[in-house]
């Protein structure tokens, strides 16, 4: 049974850091690479990439949704004494809780922010008030997005840990 537990619990957060990395080391920079220069339109081009990594990033909250229940469903019907999960839980909590005010505040916003200029936002100036909420949000959007990695690999490294030392005193 701890053989199940920890492979669930391992797939879970594998799969959503996996994610997370891949996100943020394939699809947006590769969106906003190669995406542009296949426009005549460079800041259609730009807009294009956007719509894809902000699409992607949609479907990526989703799966940390579904991962993190699942990671905590497990530690719930697992036997385990409470405090031996308590950090991760707590991580996994505190990236729930950030995937959520990403998707359901930071995203709504930049949304109403590029439709504040148009639609598209590479299309103003920099200076541009919509322009400057819209770039303030995404800043704000790496940060959470990086903060979630980082309790994610926390997580995991002190899920490893439970499981180097179940695996000690079970021997």
């Amino acid at each position: 049974m701890r053989t199940l537990f920890h492979s669930i619990v391992y797939l879970s957060l594998g799969l959503w850091l996996g994610a997370l990395v891949f996100f943020g080391a394939a699809v947006a920079p590769i969106a906003f690479g190669e995406l542009p220069p296949l426009f005549a339109n460079r800041p259609q081009g730009f807009h294009a990439a956007g719509v894809v990594v902000g699409d992607s990033l949609v479907r990526l909250h989703s799966m940390g949704f579904f991962f993190g229940v699942v990671f905590l469903a497990v530690m719930l019907l697992s036997r385990v004494h409470y405090r031996t999960v308590l950090p991760q839980a707590v991580l996994v909590v505190l990236m729930l809780l950030l995937t959520g005010y990403s998707q359901f505040s930071i995203i709504p916003r930049m949304n109403t922010a590029r439709d504040a200029v148009g639609g598209n936002i590479e299309a103003v100036a920099a200076n541009n008030p919509g322009r400057e909420i819209f770039d303030h949000l995404h800043q704000l959007s790496v940060r959470i997005e990086t903060i979630v990695l980082l309790c994610g690999f926390a997580a995991f490294g002190a899920t490893v840990h439970l499981a180097r030392r179940d695996l000690s005193t079970a021997i």
